[in-house]
C-alpha cells in the first residue's frame, strides 16, 4: 500500500477544515444567530430561516456527510469518496431549488457566483479522493 504524500494531509486538512465551515454556516444560519446573520438583510435572512424542512435536510445532509467524508480521508478510508459525492450533488439541488424558490432574486448575481465557487471547491474534494483512492492510499 501506498503512503501518503504531504499534499494528502494539506488538502484532507484544508477539506476537514472547509467542510467544517460549511456545517457551521449551516447551524449558525438555521439557527438564525443574530451576530452571524448581521451583514444580510432582513428578507435574505427569511428566505434561509424559512427553508421548507426537505430543504434544510438536504443542506444539512450535505455539509454533515461532506464533514464525515473529509474525517474519513485523513483516516485512509475509501468510503470517504461518496460520502464527499453527496456535497456537490446536494448543492445543485439545492440551487435549482433556489432558483426555482426565488432565492436568486433575493441574493442576486454574486450569490450565484460564489455558489458555484463552492460548488467547484466541492468537485475538486471528490475528484481528489477518488484519485488517493485509485491510488491505493485510501482503502
Amino acid at each position: 500500500m501506498q503512503r501518503p504524500g504531504i499534499w494528502f494531509w494539506i488538502v484532507g486538512g484544508l477539506a476537514v477544515l472547509w467542510n467544517g465551515f460549511g456545517l457551521y454556516d449551516m447551524l449558525m444560519t438555521v439557527t438564525a444567530d443574530e451576530a452571524y446573520l448581521a451583514e444580510f438583510t432582513e428578507e435574505q435572512v427569511a428566505y434561509w430561516v424559512e427553508l421548507p424542512a426537505w430543504r434544510f435536510v438536504l443542506w444539512a445532509g450535505g455539509a454533515g456527510l461532506a464533514l464525515l467524508g473529509s474525517l474519513l480521508f485523513l483516516l485512509r478510508r475509501a468510503a470517504a469518496v461518496p460520502l464527499l459525492a453527496v456535497a456537490p450533488i446536494a448543492m445543485v439541488i439545492g440551487l435549482i431549488a433556489d432558483g426555482i424558490g426565488g432565492g436568486l432574486a433575493i441574493y442576486g448575481i454574486g450569490w450565484v457566483a460564489a455558489s458555484l465557487v463552492v460548488l467547484g471547491i466541492a468537485i475538486f474534494f471528490v475528484w481528489y479522493a477518488a484519485r488517493q483512492r485509485h491510488l491505493g492510499i485510501l482503502r
